[in-house]
C-alpha cells in the first residue's frame, strides 16, 4: 500500500501525471521505450523532456503485447534506457497483460536497474474477458511509477482528475515540480473524485 502524505500526488488528469512522471525519469541524453501501438502523446512527451522515443515494436501473433525476449532485447540495443511507459490494458490494442506476464516482464527489468516503469493503467477498469488486470507495481514496486484517474472507470473526462502513485523518492519529484505548474487538481474535481469512490459500488464499474 502507498502512504497517501508521500507517495500519491493528484494531478489535473492522468495525462499530467504521465507527463510528469517522464519529466523526472528521463532527460537530455536518455531513451524511453515506447512500445508500439501506442498512445499518441507518449513520444512527444518524451521529446518534450529532451529523451529519445525507442519505439518497441510488439507483433499481432502475440496480441501486441509485450514479450519478455523482446524487451530484453530492446533494453540490451538501447543501454542508455531510463525508462519503460508500459499502457496496461494497452491504448490503443484493448490487449491484456496477465499476471505471469507481468512476473516475467518484472524480473527481465530486474537485469536492469537503471529502468524505471510509467506504469498507465487508466484502463484497468475497462477489461472484457473477465480477468482482472493487476497493477505492474505489485511486481516491480521500487522503480514503478504508476498513473491512473477517474476519466475512464467513473466517466469522469471532463473533470480532469488523475493521480500518480509512487515511491516517495519519484512522488518528491513530482510533487516539486507540479507545485510550480498547476500547483493542484480544482477542489470541485477532488469533491467530485471523493464521491465517485465513496459512493459509486463495484457493481456500477
Amino acid at each position: 500500500s502507498y502512504n497517501p502524505a508521500t507517495e500519491i500526488v493528484v494531478a489535473n488528469g492522468a495525462k499530467q501525471a504521465v507527463y510528469q512522471g517522464i519529466l523526472v525519469t528521463a532527460g537530455d541524453g536518455d531513451e524511453v521505450l515506447v512500445p508500439a501501438p501506442y498512445w499518441p502523446s507518449y513520444p512527444e512527451m518524451v521529446r518534450l523532456a529532451g529523451a529519445e522515443p525507442i519505439i518497441m515494436d510488439t507483433k499481432a501473433e502475440d496480441g501486441f503485447l509485450i514479450t519478455p525476449e523482446a524487451l530484453r532485447e530492446s533494453l540490451e540495443a538501447h543501454p542508455k534506457t531510463k525508462l519503460l511507459i508500459f499502457c496496461n490494458p494497452s491504448n490503443p490494442t484493448g490487449g491484456v497483460h496477465d499476471a505471469a506476464r507481468l512476473q516475467e516482464l518484472a524480473d527481465v527489468l530486474q537485469d536492469f536497474p537503471q529502468v524505471a516503469v510509467l506504469a498507465d493503467e487508466i484502463y484497468e477498469r475497462l477489461t472484457y474477458t473477465g480477468e482482472d488486470c493487476p497493477s505492474f507495481a505489485s511486481y516491480l514496486y521500487d522503480r514503478t511509477l504508476t498513473i491512473n484517474g477517474f476519466s475512464k472507470a467513473y466517466a469522469m473526462t471532463g473533470f480532469r482528475l488523475g493521480y500518480l502513485a509512487a515511491p516517495a523518492k519519484y512522488a518528491k519529484a513530482v510533487t516539486t515540480l507540479q507545485s510550480q505548474l498547476t500547483s493542484c487538481a480544482g477542489s470541485v474535481s477532488q469533491a467530485a473524485g471523493l464521491a465517485a469512490l465513496q459512493d459509486v459500488s463495484e457493481e456500477e464499474l
